[in-house]
């Protein structure tokens, strides 16, 4: 008898929900605390908002990544970005939790 086939997007656990909701108060902490000036409206500018080397627990294409390198993942369709929430929603839906 042939094994099911396994989906590749599982239901996210209680634990990984909750750990996309720590990275999103870091994320919106961070920017009041650079005291970001919004709407931000391109990926240069949303780049800039992120130290470069900021690491977090995320994983893009197997690899661990970091924030400013998620910027590179965003396009025009997902600017402009009107508050810390919204960035935050926008980074962590280009990364799967590890």
């Amino acid at each position: 008898m042939a094994e099911e086939p396994k989906l590749s997007h599982e239901e996210p656990t209680q634990d990984v929900i909750g750990e996309i909701e720590e990275l999103k108060i870091e994320i919106v902490e961070m920017l009041k605390g650079a005291a970001v000036k919004f709407p931000v409206k391109n990926k240069h500018k949303l780049k800039n908002l992120f130290p470069p080397g900021t690491r977090m627990a995320c994983r893009v294409g197997g690899k661990e990544t970091h924030f400013d390198e998620l910027a590179d993942t965003l396009t025009s369709d997902d600017f402009p970005l009107e508050n810390a929430s919204e960035v935050a929603s926008k980074i962590l839906s280009r990364c799967s939790l590890t």
